[in-house]
């Protein structure tokens, strides 16, 4: 259960991005097919694109850096033709925008691990006007293992210069879960840090 404990000692937050502080108008399904026949068309290989990252995951082993880029390109062009369509998550753009005023992680920063595009987040963050919380930004451009690789979470701690247990991550998705364990870092669904607002700090939606 997450309390105020659970932030005791932590001096970074770090936040997935869709479905945790915002709700992106993506129809995923249909990018996965066009990616999947993308990659038969060059490859002659199927791959299901189940998780897009998976099928990365390969062209990365293929040492295909070229296509990579592309294949980012697409993503962030599907991504950015809805971006306008994108909600906010309340609770956590509240808690987001008052931090500093909240006594006990007042001194926390804030970052982004997303397997969203980099524009897609920053776009996304303006959008609600919390992109000059975030002090760092790690996006799907950004590393060659995704999630649940703990690649992304491990680049956060260098730049930081901090203890794994200094750190506190939150996600939507058990593969959020599982990224951090793998990092071994505190790791929690975005749900519990909203029961958390409701509860805790009072918040009173508008």
């Amino acid at each position: 259960m997450l309390d105020r404990s659970s932030f005791q000692n932590k001096k970074i937050i770090i936040f997935d991005l869709d479905g945790t502080i915002v709700d992106l108008d993506v129809n995923w399904k249909y990018l996965k097919e066009i990616l999947k026949e993308r990659y038969f068309k060059i490859y002659n290989q199927n791959c299901d694109f189940n998780s897009i990252s998976e099928c990365l995951n390969n062209i990365v082993e293929k040492k295909d850096e070229t296509e990579l880029l592309k294949i980012f390109k697409i993503v962030e062009d599907f991504e950015l033709k809805t971006i306008d369509k994108t909600q906010p998550i309340d609770e956590v753009i509240y808690f987001i925008q008052n931090i500093k005023q909240i006594p006990f992680i007042f001194d926390t920063k804030l970052a982004i691990l997303s397997l969203n595009t980099r524009k897609t987040i920053m776009l996304a963050l303006k959008q609600f006007n919390i992109f000059k919380r975030f002090s760092f930004i790690i996006s799907k451009e950004d590393v060659r293992k995704w999630k649940p690789e703990p690649e992304g979470l491990f680049k956060i701690k260098s730049y930081f210069n901090v203890e794994i247990h200094e750190i506190i991550y939150f996600g939507d998705k058990e593969k959020d879960l599982l990224t951090g364990k793998n990092a071994k870092i505190d790791s929690y669904l975005i749900y519990d840090l909203i029961d958390f607002i409701n509860m805790d700090l009072n918040y009173k939606k508008i």
